[in-house]
């Protein structure tokens, strides 16, 4: 079971990833400053669930999903760091 703070880490991780996800809908994928929020925030939820695997004795196939997870954020962290990097900021 992920501890507390862990609980709390990705909660707010979450809530971040919410937020920009909210921007990036409004403002398109271009743009840089929404493509920079979605980066942080997917690295935030990588890290998230990073923490979660590093700290838990969870079944291998449950530590599996979350790894898996996190390498989806980081991918998609590495998408919107192209997109902003591609508009110059």
């Amino acid at each position: 079971m992920p501890s507390e703070k862990s609980t709390r880490a990705w909660e707010a991780a979450y809530r971040q990833y919410g937020r920009a996800w909210e921007t990036t809908a409004r403002c398109g994928n271009g743009d840089p400053i929404a493509a920079h929020g979605m980066a942080t925030a997917s690295r935030a939820v990588a890290a998230a669930w990073r923490h979660i695997a590093a700290g838990t004795t969870l079944p291998w196939w449950a530590l599996a999903a979350i790894e898996s997870a996190a390498g989806a954020f980081e991918s998609q962290a590495r998408k919107y760091e192209t997109v902003q990097a591609s508009e110059g900021t």
